[in-house]
């Protein structure tokens, strides 16, 4: 008896599935994901969004869905007040190591990337690093200041104007980036024999493979003929000559002292001519390097404006003197930190740049280091967000996450997948706590780290939680270039839309999800009155028909419909299933699909009757229909549960009357 009620529950539920529809049912039985974000504030960068009372579905490593839908997860984040961002990607970084890592983390970094130095020898590099595993994503450039070591010595004052030599050089870059290297890095300022000849050379073979490069400028002073501007000026004339991108490493403190205006008003025109150059900062007012490095040959002062008490041994409270100077220049590897070197009204006009990201230009490695090894993004977020409003949050985001990521797009296939929050984006991602996030790490404590942060997510798996780091976990995945990262991107479909069978009104790039093609929103644009996508998710055709991402329900006017599949955030933009989008545009089009063609149809489908009368029948339905209908246009629960009933007694009565019939 008991097996064959079982069995009748189970086919009642399953006739019951024919009558839910289908993602109705899949909300209430709930597929169970990876990881589920719950309640945060979503914010994706490439499309602007800050979606609240969203959540956000991982799965293999990778995001898919964002949607207003109650979701199941094997783990669950409750992101209640707090940012949920793509994971910051540290640009300007340093070999990784035990206790830089860790802190990196701790400030919100979900990749550490060496594009101010780098290796000589990417195969070994990598190599070393993927048998060893680390707990963020990884990758570096091509490091000419120790490729040219084999060819003219490891003087910084050696130039290499020899043809052959030259040609040697070009040809260990080439491997270089063959074997994954994510770029070229010059050192101008460090390495001053690096003349025109070999940049140039250089530049043609990064223009060829079209990578970015990336420069310490030759020129820091604030004083000219030499001064930071005259820096500028010498790396876009290589970007002119050449069509090479170009990246200049943290202009605050290298180019744009003292001339910041002028040196972002150099690059916005460079830009507008048709160049392509960006920029980054770190968000201190004090510089640190090597007591022995040829920054500060003769006559530092003065190129700087600051004196022997200006500079602190980073990791202590010593300030110099004219002896103490003297001698700590003649021990290699002291760093020191020179407060007051950067006006700070400078770095706030250099916040507001389209052109300026967000690099630390430091990681910790136990002590003698720049605090913004530890601090840098926390000290944005807490310092220059919260605090002093410079920018907003979403600027912020923008910053240290998707410039970062589109900077390295052109040579590495995997940073497509990186700083965004959308449909398919590799799962690294930031929740930190608005309020209280802030940099803790000062010039005699560089490695104190930030607070606030308080999930870290790097390829689906989390490295960082409430409790702290998570131990013995290194999802982080090598960044390589695309001769070695070979990974298959989804294509893009050609889609026509063709109205009354002959104007074509439009070619849309539409792609294929999980065996459902999806056409972007602004499909609609050239045969809509109005279209308008809003910051918060929702989305207004001609002001009667709104939609609304992750959501598979809509309104034409006051009346609820449902939508076949919920609008996604996809390669930037709002994409709708072109299931859905037919659903839209049949509310004013007869629509066919063929192929990889859209027909629409102005046809008048509307039937003749009396518009009164029609209102007061619909009004009537609706009416009638209220009690069986949910407030989001799907069957209420006690519809349902009726349904079930009557079909349960339908199926026990003639189960009983057979059996009494057998006694």
């Amino acid at each position: 008896m008991k097996r064959r009620i079982r069995a009748i529950i189970l086919m009642l539920l399953l006739f019951a599935g024919i009558l839910i529809p289908t993602e109705y049912a899949e909300a209430v039985t709930g597929e169970e994901y990876d990881i589920v974000i719950n309640n945060g504030t979503i914010m994706n960068p490439s499309t602007e969004h800050q979606l609240e009372g969203y959540n956000l579905a991982i799965e293999d490593g990778s995001i898919v869905r964002i949607t207003k839908d109650e979701i199941k997860g094997k783990k669950v984040i409750d992101a209640t007040g707090l940012i949920v961002a793509p994971g910051f990607i540290d640009l300007i970084s340093y070999e990784p190591n035990s206790v830089g890592i860790p802190l990196k983390i701790l400030d919100g970094v979900t990749s550490n990337l060496l594009m101010h130095g780098g290796t000589e020898n990417a195969e070994a590099w990598y190599k070393n690093w993927e048998s060893r595993g680390l707990a963020v994503n990884y990758g570096a450039s091509s490091f000419i200041t120790r490729m040219r070591w084999p060819i003219v010595g490891s003087s910084i004052y050696a130039t290499m104007t020899n043809e052959s030599d030259i040609e040697k050089l070009i040809a260990a870059a080439r491997k270089n980036i063959e074997a994954g290297a994510l770029g070229i890095s010059f050192s101008f300022e460090y390495v001053p024999g690096i003349q025109r000849e070999e940049v140039i050379s250089l530049l043609h073979l990064a223009k060829e493979y079209d990578v970015p490069t990336f420069y310490h400028l030759r020129y820091s002073s604030s004083e000219p003929p030499n001064h930071g501007p005259k820096g500028i000026e010498e790396v876009i004339y290589y970007a002119e000559e050449t069509g090479a991108a170009i990246h200049i490493m943290h202009i605050n403190s290298t180019g744009g002292t003292f001339y910041m205006d002028e040196a972002l008003q150099m690059i916005e025109d460079g830009v507008a001519n048709g160049l392509d150059i960006t920029t980054d900062i770190y968000v201190y007012d004090g510089w640190a390097t090597y007591l022995s490095s040829a920054r500060f040959n003769e006559g530092w002062q003065e190129r700087f404006r600051i004196t022997y008490n200006d500079l602190q041994i980073a990791g202590t409270e010593e300030r110099l003197t004219k002896e103490s100077f003297t001698k700590y220049r003649a021990i290699a590897g002291v760093l020191a930190y020179a407060h007051g070197s950067m006006p700070e009204e400078e770095l706030l006009m250099a916040l507001k740049s389209p052109y300026v990201m967000i690099g630390s230009d430091t990681i910790i490695s136990g002590g003698n280091d720049h605090p913004r090894g530890a601090g840098n993004y926390a000290r944005l977020f807490g310092r220059y967000v919260r605090q002093q409003k410079a920018i907003t949050m979403m600027e912020a985001i923008k910053k240290t996450s998707l410039m970062p990521a589109q900077r390295l797009e052109s040579v590495a296939p995997a940073m497509r997948r990186k700083g965004r929050l959308e449909v398919g984006a590799d799962a690294d991602i930031t929740i930190f706590n608005p309020e209280t996030i802030i940099d803790k790490s000062t010039v005699s404590q560089p490695s104190l780290p930030s607070e606030g942060v308080e999930y870290v997510i790097v390829n689906g798996t989390i490295v960082k939680n409430l409790d702290g780091l998570v131990k013995n976990v290194k999802p982080g995945q090598p960044i390589k270039s695309y001769f070695v990262d070979k990974s298959e991107e989804n294509q893009p479909i050609p889609y026509n839309i063709i109205l009354d069978a002959t104007e074509l009104i439009g070619t849309q790039d539409a792609y294929q999800l999980n065996d459902i093609v999806y056409l972007p929103i602004t499909a609609l644009k050239p045969i809509k009155k109005s279209l308008r996508v809003e910051a918060n998710g929702e989305i207004f055709i001609d002001e009667n028909i709104k939609l609304e991402v992750g959501n598979g329900s809509a309104y034409d006017g006051e009346v609820l419909m449902s939508l076949s599949h919920e609008p996604i955030l996809y390669k930037g933009q709002v994409y709708v299933s072109l299931k859905a989008l037919m659903e839209v545009l049949s509310l004013d089009y007869d629509v066919e699909a063929e192929e990889n063609n859209l027909f629409l149809s102005t046809t008048d489908r509307t039937p003749a009757v009396d518009k009164d009368e029609a209102d007061t029948e619909e009004k009537e339905e609706q009416e009638e229909n209220k009690e069986d209908i949910g407030e989001d246009g799907r069957p209420s629960y006690f519809f349902m549960i009726a349904i079930a009933i009557l079909l349960l007694g339908v199926a026990i009565i003639p189960y009983n009357r057979f059996k009494n019939k057998g006694k």
